[in-house]
Parts: structure tokens; sequence; C-alpha cells
């Protein structure tokens, strides 16, 4: 049976060069800008509240929002946004920086496994895909989890086919441990999706006696480095934790939908499409041609990993576009081989080559069309003001692509590549110094909210009224929020005579204005539809006009 991979060539001094020259490139693409542009609710918001919280505690393992307990994930992402915040302050850039570094360490991993199976040019080619592709170019400049789970993931695999082609049962050990990290970064998916991978190899080939060669130690590390979270939660809360951890986040997001995030089971089909851009076609064709090289082992690898990775999210009953984010490193692999493989002149990448040249154009279009389609379904009122900013945008990220398309009709693939890889790079300065200014200029509630921090004297209330939660008005105002619908709440929450500052929308200022104004309130915001008033303590309710229900 032929080995997962081949005995890997001895390492040189250009694989040195290669590998340190992509991950200093992708690094600085990652990063650049990183901090600029407020946190996005939800998520980023939740995740550096969360670190912020670590860091004034103590408490490693006791992760809290807003001094409730949190078992949504493991705290390994919160101590590296931690750490970072408590050296540099918890701003933007200290919630993303991690995501940048992972996003480095994505595209280091994609390189080793090309050089492990194919060789240095492979390799470096698919680390340069990896780090232009859109969805991973997106999610490394977010402060969220799954470029550090997807990072850690790909060195288990790199280190468990390693171990494998050289006999070293140190590196398969040291598989696990990266395996522990992705589990402590976001929970048993680090493990799984590897081991799902891996297993299904096994059966593929008929290799009954692989589980002999799980070192001992591997598994004994793994549960040293990825279940001590789990561990002292289950000591210290015992049901409590589990029922939300493992039955409610685990088993119920799976087999339900948790959080009104549902899809249909095409869900991930658009997702991929854009989110591969602008390698789109390529991958397609690259798919298509390790398929007929199915034969070899590192075409059944990437294969299973993509097959498997989006069978299983497409099972699960909650969909989101981030979850598939570990497709895209391994479609890269694709990518590469199917343009070395045309360089070198084998007849059927050749054709492939030309097929997907032929369409390259193709998701330019589309990915201008979804943007439009974006913006004026879900922002109608904002997209006229963002016509500008977008038609910018658009033309950036679609420039690649047709210059590409010209080259390579005039036969100049090298050329191709390098204008795809420098076009990707060049929408990033277009990003954070044209898109994302003017993007901030429609997100009032970090700046309402920074209004409510900087008001002298004792610090006030926040009350949010008639508008969904929102973290960021508590993170930027650095005071618990509490969310409330109608004016009799409202009104009962006056009545108890605390300094309160009032947010509100201002489309229905008048019915706020009846009763905020008798009790003297002071206007501290108005801006862009959000309304935020300062109430001073004031008298009962019957001497303050406020009138009685």
């Amino acid at each position: 049976m032929a080995a997962l991979a081949p005995q890997p060539a001895p390492w040189r001094r250009a694989d040195t060069v290669t590998v340190a020259l992509l991950a200093a490139a992708a690094l600085a693409l990652f990063a650049y800008g990183v901090g600029v542009g407020t946190l996005w609710d939800q998520d980023e918001v939740r995740y550096v509240q969360i670190a912020r919280e670590v860091h004034r505690s103590g408490a490693l393992f006791d992760l809290k929002l807003d001094g409730a307990p949190w078992f949504v994930h493991p705290p390994l992402f919160f101590w590296l946004q931690a750490a970072t915040g408590a050296a540099l302050g918890f701003g933007e850039f200290a919630a993303r920086i991690w995501s940048a570094v992972s996003g480095a360490l994505i595209v280091v991993a994609v390189f080793l496994l090309g050089r492990l199976w194919y060789g240095t040019r492979e390799g470096g080619l698919a680390g340069a895909v990896a780090a232009t592709t859109l969805q991973v170019l997106g999610q490394a400049r977010l402060g969220v989890f799954d470029p550090t789970l997807v990072a850690f993931m790909l060195l288990a695999l790199y280190m468990y086919l390693a171990g494998e082609a050289t006999g070293a049962r140190r590196t398969r050990v040291l598989a696990w441990g990266w395996a522990g990290l992705a589990t402590a970064t976001k929970g048993p998916i680090g493990l799984a999706l590897p081991a799902m991978v891996v297993g299904a190899l096994w059966l593929l080939r008929r290799d009954w006696s692989a589980w002999r060669r799980i070192p001992l130690p591997g598994p004994l590390l793994f549960a040293a480095v990825g279940l001590p979270w789990y561990v002292t939660q289950t000591v210290r809360h015992g049901t409590a934790f589990l029922q939300t951890a493992v039955g409610y986040y685990m088993f119920t997001r799976f087999f339900g939908v948790v959080e009104n995030q549902p899809g249909p089971w095409w869900y991930y089909g658009p997702v991929l499409l854009v989110g591969s851009y602008p390698w789109t076609a390529f991958a397609a064709a690259g798919l298509v041609l390790l398929w007929r090289r199915r034969a070899e082992a590192a075409s059944q690898v990437v294969l299973l990993w993509c097959a498997i990775t989006v069978a299983f999210y497409t099972a699960a009953g909650t969909k989101l576009p981030n979850y598939v984010l570990p497709v895209y490193p391994v479609l890269a692999l694709a990518v590469a081989r199917l343009w070395t493989a045309a360089a070198d002149r084998a007849p059927d990448a050749t054709r492939l080559m030309r097929g997907a040249t032929l369409l390259l154009p193709l998701p330019a279009a589309l990915l201008v069309a979804a943007m439009a389609w974006y913006g004026t379904t879900q922002y109608p009122s904002e997209v006229a003001g963002l016509v500008p900013v977008v038609a910018v945008t658009a033309a950036a990220l679609a420039a690649g692509p047709l210059l590409a398309w010209g080259l390579l009709l005039v036969r100049r693939p090298e050329g191709a590549f390098a204008a795809l890889v420098a076009a990707m790079a060049a929408v990033v300065p277009v990003l954070v110094h044209h898109t994302l200014p003017a993007i901030e200029g429609y997100r009032p509630i970090p700046r309402v909210a920074r209004l409510i921090a900087a008001q002298p004297g004792p610090p006030a209330r926040v009350l949010a009224v008639g508008l969904s939660r929102s973290p960021s008005l508590a993170y930027y105002s650095g005071r618990p929020v509490t969310v409330i619908e109608g004016r009799d709440r409202l009104a009962d929450e006056l009545c108890a005579g605390d300094r309160l500052v009032v947010v509100v929308p201002a489309a229905d200022d008048e019915t706020w204005a009846r009763i905020l104004l008798p009790r003297e309130a002071r206007r501290l915001a108005d801006d862009r539809g959000l309304r935020a008033y300062l109430v001073e303590a004031r008298p009962p309710c019957a001497r303050a006009g406020v009138p009685a229900r």
C-alpha cells in the first residue's frame, strides 16, 4: 500500500527562505490596518469583553460575560486576547491581532502540506493562494476563533501525515498536541474533523491496522492540552455546565438550530463560491484534477477533507459561513497542483486550465452581484450613500481576475498568477483606507457609547430602549446595559430615581420625549437614528411630571 505521503525531501535553505517570506507577507497582509474600524457587534465584542473580564479577575478557567458564566467556548483564544489587551490595551488591534497571526500560521501549514506531498514550488504557490482567498483574508482580520482553530487543525493533520511518512513516533504524538490546542480554542471539533478525515482514509485504503500506530502518549497529550476547561467546569458547575456546553452548544447546535441560524441544504454552495474568490474557477478545476488522480494519497486527503467538512456542516441544523473556513486552505493545495501540473504540460491539467480560464470572469460578476443584492436587501436605507464606496471596492476585487484573464488568454500564466495574488493584496489598503471608514459613518453605537463613557460625575446606568441587544454599547461605554421594550417599562425605570443614560431610536422620538423631557433629560447624542439622553436623579414620579398609571 502506498504511503499517505512520500518520504519528505531533506529540508533545505530554500525551504526556510520560502516559508519565512510566506509567513512574513501573510502576517503583513492580515495585520495591515487591522485596528481600523470599531468591533463588530455580537462575536467580536463578546469575545474581547470576555477576555477583558479574564484579565480583570485573573480566573483563567472561569469565563464570564457581563458577570455571568460563559459556557460556550473554551478559553485559549480569550487568554491570547487577554494577554495582548494587558500589554496594549483592550482595543480593536488587541482583539484582532491573534487572528492575523493565526492566518499566517494557516499559510505556513499549507506550505508544509504542499511541500510534503509535491515539493517546495507547490507549497509556496498553495500558501500564496491560501493567503489571498477571500474568506481566509476576511476572517484573518476579525477577532474571532476560526483562524486559530483552523491553523491548529491543519498543523495536526500535517504532523500526522509527516509522522506516517517518516515513521517518527514523536511527530505523531505532536499531532495530538495540535489537536488539543484546536480543542482548547473552539471545542471538540478541533479533534473530530481531523479524526473523521483520517478515519475515512483508513477505511478507503483498508488500513485495518492503522489504529495500532497511535502512540499512547498522543491521546494523553491531547487530554492534558484540550480538556482541562471541560473538566474544571464540570467539577465546579456540574449539570448546568454540561447542559449548556455539551447539550445545547454541541448537540442542539448540530441536531437543531441555535441562536436563529438555520439554512437550507444548499447553504454552503454560494458560500464556497464567494469565499474561494478569486480562485473559484481554479479550485473547481483543481478538485476535478485530483478526482481524476484519486489513486494518489494526496488527492485522497484533499478530497476527503473538503467533502467531510462540507457534509458535516451541511448535516448540522445550525449554519454559519465561517464554519467551512477549514475548506479553503486545502482547496489552495488543489489550485497549486492544477497550476504546476499545467505548467508541466500535463494534458489533463492543461485542458482543465483552459476551462477555468474561460470561466474566470464569472466569479467576479457573481461577487459584484452578490454585493449589490446584500446591500440592497440588508441595508436599504444606507445603500444609496454607500454606492460610490461599494463601487470602488467591487472594482478593486474584480481587477485581479480580469487582468489575469487577459494574461491567460495570451499565455502568460506566471503573470496571471502574480496578478491574482497582487490584486487581492491591493484590496486590503482599499478596505482599510476607503471602505471601512465609510461604513464606520453608518455605525453610531460605538460613537454614542464613547460619549456616554466620557460623561463626568458618577457612572450612570444605561438603558437601551426599543433596540436589539448591542454588546458594543456595553463594551465601548464600559458600563452594563439593560435592554428594555416599551414606554411602561421605561417609566418604571425612571421612577427608581437613579442617574440614567437612555438610548433610544430616533424614529419614535416623540414617544420617548413625552416621558423623558418632563424629567429634565439632557440630550447627549443624536447620531444617525440613535439618540441618547442623560437623566439625573429626580424626586418621585408624581412630583417629576411622569404621569401616574
